[in-house]
């Protein structure tokens, strides 16, 4: 019982912190992974935030 009862606060802690975070390659700020975009016209291809990917248009 006493596991189920840390599994559930582990679990809380997650959906507390806002989930998936990833840290954008141009303004280094983390980032919840909605708000990531993937750019393909580059090589090697890069993950910018919605933010910076307005700059390099």
């Amino acid at each position: 019982m006493a596991e189920d009862k840390s599994r559930s606060e582990t679990k809380s802690k997650k959906s507390a912190s806002g989930g998936v975070t990833f840290k954008c390659r141009l303004c280094e700020k983390q980032k919840p992974i909605s708000e990531m975009k993937v750019i393909t016209r580059f090589r090697p291809v890069i993950v910018i935030c919605r933010d910076c990917e307005k700059g390099i248009q």
